[in-house]
């Protein structure tokens, strides 16, 4: 700092200020020059609090803990921003309020006696009994009952079981076993009761009884006996009566006729034809005829199957009655089942040629009859029939017709058939999961005996067939099968007759709508009575 006299002294005028030459000790250290800053004292609440936000709103800018995501992937102050967007958003999450219900108080208070109120003056459902009206409290004109009523009748329905008496089930329901014998053996003389489907629902209805401690009498008892019969069993001046209901039944063949088209089985299924007779179609006419090469697109076929319709409405479907293939208007194949055995002729009376063996299962050979290496006991031996590649549980099917000599387990053939065949020739199927044939039973050509397993020496599913000759074993692939039988005489008329009127019959005719039976035509009832209230008894 100079003063005036140094001014002088060199000569300088005032305003006239040359640089001044400092030293290092003119130099100040940075803040020890710095006079300290007195803090003002906040007169006021207010400005105590304005001046804190104002200090923590500077410390927090300067933290930065929101930047922008979209600069500096990746870096330190990136990595701030996305820690502090996590935690505001578990914040958020942490306040989520839910979705429970939120209960409010009830405008005014409800007790008992405001329930009951509120009770008597709303009408309930009619499921409920459609309760409706005040309720009053016992008073002392009330006497308790000794015993509590019983109902004047009850109405159940209780269903026959397969291996199970009408008499047993009867007993089930509650009826006494007078009674239940008594009925059983009124049934037992319109039909027989082991023809009586299992599964049959019968409709009782047991009247009052006549002492606290006796079963209730029967006062009436329904059920379909036949397709065209149902029994009815009624109380009449005291004693019970069977009345016997036919049922009238038109037997009208279905006869259905179209074109192949593309596929057959499809083709008859879109004219009506049921499954099960198209699955018998194809089997017969398969084997006279190759259905894949031997039919074509522009053939028809034409079937008649046993079809039987009740004026109750029921549908019942029998076997498969004639089955034929036309050509240009003539038929290059016609089939007829006639006889009791069931069999299928040609119109010229000769029955179906069945040529070769049909195979046991719908499968590939994978191993010969011959000399080859066993894969479980790891030396060469016989291998005395075929082995066929199958699923477990594929249907095994006879090759032919037969008896069955041995049914169960053998040794390691695990579960074993054997058949029977005419001409001393014997069949055998080994490894089975399940055997579906009894020893002594008569099987027909594709009946199913068993199921494909891997039981016995097996290392997987498949099955292992074998033919004997004299009780010998032999070569399963030499053998072909040949059946055929030839009508004469009378049974060739009656076959040809058969086979005029099934010819006559009119495709579509049983599928016409079918008269109602006068007999069976009720009056209407009111909708009250349609309510379904019978209780059902296993």
């Amino acid at each position: 700092m100079f003063t005036e006299r140094g001014r002088e002294r060199q000569g300088l005028t005032q305003g006239d200020y040359p640089p001044a030459d400092l030293s290092l000790a003119h130099v100040a250290v940075e803040g020890a020059s710095k006079p300290k800053r007195r803090k003002r004292k906040a007169s006021t609440l207010g400005e105590t609090y304005g001046d804190w936000r104002t200090a923590l709103s500077v410390r927090l800018s300067r933290a930065d803990l929101a930047p922008d995501l979209g600069s500096d992937i990746g870096s330190r102050r990136w990595l701030r921003g996305v820690a502090t967007l996590v935690g505001l958003s578990a914040v958020a999450i942490a306040a989520f309020p839910g979705f429970s219900a939120v209960e409010a108080a009830p405008a005014m208070r409800i007790d008992d006696r405001v329930r009951d109120e509120f009770r008597s003056q709303m009408i309930q459902p009619l499921a409920l009994g459609a309760d409706s009206g005040r309720r009053m409290g016992a008073t002392l004109a009330v006497q308790p009952l000794a015993s509590a009523p019983e109902r004047p009748s009850l109405e159940l329905v209780a269903t026959l079981a397969r291996g199970d008496g009408f008499d047993r089930m009867l007993q089930r329901a509650g009826v006494s076993r007078e009674e239940a014998q008594l009925i059983a053996g009124m049934v037992g003389e319109a039909v027989d009761l082991e023809s009586i489907a299992p599964g049959t629902p019968v409709d009782i209805t047991l009247g009052r009884r006549l002492a606290p401690d006796a079963p209730r009498p029967v006062d009436a008892l329904s059920f379909r006996a036949r397709f065209d019969l149902e029994l009815a069993v009624e109380r009449r001046g005291g004693k019970l009566t069977l009345d016997p209901r036919p049922i009238m039944v038109d037997t009208t063949p279905l006869r259905i006729r179209a074109r192949v088209g593309d596929s057959l089985y499809r083709s008859a299924r879109a004219a009506g034809a049921p499954p099960s007779a198209v699955q018998q179609f194809l089997r017969t006419i398969g084997q006279d005829m190759n259905v894949n090469s031997d039919i074509g697109a522009d053939d028809e076929f034409d079937l008649i199957v046993d079809y039987r319709r009740a004026a109750t409405g029921e549908v019942e479907v029998g076997d498969l009655l004639y089955a034929a293939i036309i050509r240009d208007n003539r038929p290059k194949k016609q089939l007829m089942r006639f006889g009791r055995e069931g069999k299928f002729y040609d119109a010229s009376g000769e029955g179906v040629q069945q040529d070769g063996l049909i195979a046991p299962v719908p499968g590939a050979i994978s191993s010969r009859y011959g000399m080859r290496r066993h894969p479980i006991l790891g030396y060469r031996r016989m291998h005395s029939g075929l082995d066929f590649r199958a699923r477990h549980g594929t249907p095994i099917y006879a090759v032919t017709d037969g008896t069955v000599n041995f049914a169960g387990r053998n040794g390691g053939y695990g579960n074993f058939v054997r058949i029977r065949h005419g001409g001393n020739l014997s069949t055998g199927y080994a490894h089975m999961s399940r055997i579906a044939v009894r020893n002594g039973e008569s099987v027909r050509r594709g009946q199913v005996i068993g199921y494909v397993g891997s039981t016995g020496l097996s290392t997987g599913p498949h099955l292992h067939y074998e033919m004997y000759r004299g009780g010998q074993k032999i070569d399963p692939a030499s053998v072909r099968f040949v059946t055929r039988a030839q009508l004469s005489g009378q049974e060739l008329v009656n076959f040809r007759e058969q086979l005029v009127r099934l010819q006559l019959v009119e495709p579509g005719a049983a599928l016409s709508e079918l008269a109602p039976d006068p007999s069976r035509v009720e009056e209407p009832v009111r909708e009250i009575d349609r309510i379904e209230s019978r209780q059902k008894i296993g």
